[in-house]
């Protein structure tokens, strides 16, 4: 069986590219990144377009000017803290324990794997935390006894009324008296009964105390009476935290940076402006002045006498408790957060951008755009080039005066203006890309072509075919295309490395298709983020795989060149 004239005309190129090192080489390269395209959603290690987020156990320190991550405490966000003397307690997600002794960090192991939302000390060292589900935890020495609760309510807060008893309050407006002696918990009839949740309670300088919650919710329990009353303080906001000093003076943290203060147990409740409108979780404050609150993303605002003033901090991690002990100041967290400018790590092997997408999968998914535009558009040129070349150099006369001269227009149009021109005609598309690449690129190969036409036209082949009766479509494309087809492989090779850097170009400068994920477009979001000059994880992967490419197709096409080239086919 004989091989077609097309297929001989192409094995020629590849035993070409087989005897070159370099051709091998870029072939391998090109063939492991066609196969990363191909098999992109399984090489993927996260969606390209997720946004990713985690969780930690995060602890900021103050420092003299900035407020500096430390070591986190695990991977588990942290929820509340609370010091007494030299011991202090941190509560967290999933049964999370942590005690702080002499500035060390020792995790505790208690009964339950609930998340634990609040804790109270007593200057015994007695401890009462709750949590999701109706957890109640109590701490004698270092044993910890769980409490029978009526309902498994979500507990969000807790305070210690004397040695005895303590005041629970819930997400389902619950208010639960904890008797110790009996270990036995009382519900409290609250004075609204709608199940708005109350988040926080404190014990105030005259013996009752005060819980906040949403919609600016704010109950005052007496336990002289064993009853609770309706409080306002002048918010409608979702409060989510109260802390009451000894001496009476008070601070409230809430949705939008609302801030509540007093200054004395007799004062009027104030509300402070506040310099961001992200959500406060949590506030200290002591009688001498002193306050601080942080919240979501980082932010910390603390108090200076006159006005809340935002202090930088070292993270964006969302906060959650504060733990003061004299003068060291720590702020806890951390609910998820979005993973943003993470440097390469285990879980990111590219690192993160300024989004929290993955960047490892944004480059494997990136390299469809440019094969698909590479070869796609390299086979348009090809095309287009090959038949103009054809029938100029066949026809000659006026329809290659024609041709010529078109190609002759083409060459005096620049590329990118081109192509924003189309974008501005129609909308951003890898369509639009594809025409960009192909319809001035086809110009060269054309030319190209029309040369070695005018040659072979006049052959003794061609003469021979001619005389037969055989057609000029049927000479073009079987007699003289087949001598052509080692040319136009040298071409295609070539075009392919072109159109994967114009696709590149055209992404980068945002003419690239929107909704697609390419290598010049991962670029264009670094350079807008503003971060491409200190994220080098995120320039350098997407610039090494373009250049890697392009590198690997020139070395394809290095190795056809003595197909067009007599000189080299002669020292061979």
């Amino acid at each position: 069986m004989t091989m077609p004239p097309f297929l001989r005309a192409a094995a020629g190129p590849l035993k070409l590219m087989l005897q070159d090192r370099l051709a091998v080489i870029g072939l391998c390269v090109l063939s492991f990144i066609i196969v990363m395209a191909l098999f992109a959603p399984f090489l993927s290690t996260h969606n390209p377009r997720h946004i990713n987020e985690i969780e930690d156990g995060s602890v900021l320190t103050r420092g003299a000017d900035v407020w500096e991550l430390s070591e986190s405490l695990g991977p588990l966000a942290l929820n509340d803290a609370e010091s007494m003397g030299a011991v202090a307690l941190v509560v967290g997600r999933q049964g999370t324990v942590w005690s702080r002794e002499g500035g060390e960090w020792v995790r505790v192991d208690v009964p339950v794997e609930a998340d634990l939302n609040a804790v109270a000390l007593q200057p015994d060292g007695r401890a009462l935390v709750v949590g999701a589900g109706g957890t109640v935890l109590q701490r004698t020495g270092t044993d910890w006894r769980i409490i029978d609760a009526p309902t498994p309510a979500n507990l969000q807060g807790v305070a210690w009324i004397d040695a005895a008893a303590a005041l629970i309050v819930g997400a389902g407006e619950e208010i639960w008296r904890f008797d110790t002696a009996t270990g036995t918990i009382e519900e409290i009839a609250s004075p609204v009964g709608r199940g708005f949740a109350l988040r926080s309670v404190g014990l105030d300088s005259d013996g009752t105390l005060l819980a906040v919650g949403e919609r600016g919710l704010a109950v005052r329990y007496d336990p002289a009476t064993n009853e609770a009353a309706l409080e306002r303080l002048g918010s409608s906001r979702d409060l989510n935290h109260i802390h009451i000093a000894p001496g009476g003076a008070a601070l409230v943290t809430g949705e939008r940076g609302t801030l509540l203060r007093r200054d004395t147990p007799d004062a009027q409740w104030v509300t402070d402006p506040a310099p961001d409108t992200r959500a406060l979780r949590t506030g200290w404050i002591d009688d001498a002045g002193r306050a601080v609150a942080a919240g979501r993303n980082g932010i910390i605002m603390e108090w200076d006498g006159a006005a809340w003033q935002i202090v930088p901090t070292e993270s964006e991690r969302h906060l959650r408790a504060l733990l003061i002990e004299g003068d060291s100041w720590l702020a806890l967290g951390s609910d998820r957060f979005v993973t943003r400018l993470a440097p390469p790590s285990r879980e990111h092997w590219f690192g993160t951008d300024h989004l929290g997408r993955d960047l490892f999968s944004q480059n494997v998914h990136g390299s469809r755009i440019a094969l698909l535009v590479g070869f796609l558009g390299a086979a348009l040129v090809v095309l287009i080039g090959t038949n103009v070349g054809l029938i100029a150099g066949y026809y000659r006369g006026r329809t290659e005066t024609i041709l010529m001269r078109t190609v002759d227009v083409m060459y005096g149009i620049p590329f990118e203006p081109f192509a924003l021109i189309l974008v501005l005609l129609f909308q951003p598309s890898l369509l639009i890309v594809i025409l960009a690449v192909s319809l001035l690129t086809w110009r060269t190969v054309a030319r190209l072509i029309r040369s070695q036409v005018l040659s072979l036209r006049e052959r003794p082949f061609v003469k021979a075919a001619r005389v037969a009766g055989a057609s000029d479509l049927r000479i073009m494309y079987l007699h003289i295309f087949p001598n052509v087809m080692p040319l136009v492989f040298l071409e295609l090779a070539i075009i392919v490395g072109v159109s994967i850097i114009a696709e590149a170009t055209l992404s980068f400068l945002g003419l690239g298709p929107p909704h697609s994920i390419s290598w010049g477009g991962i670029l264009h979001d670094a350079r807008l983020s503003g971060a491409w000059r200190t994220a080098w994880w995120w320039n350098l992967p997407p610039g090494i795989f373009i250049m890697t490419t392009v590198l690997s197709v020139f070395f394809i096409s290095r190795s056809l060149e003595v197909v067009a080239n007599p000189r080299l086919r002669a020292r061979q």
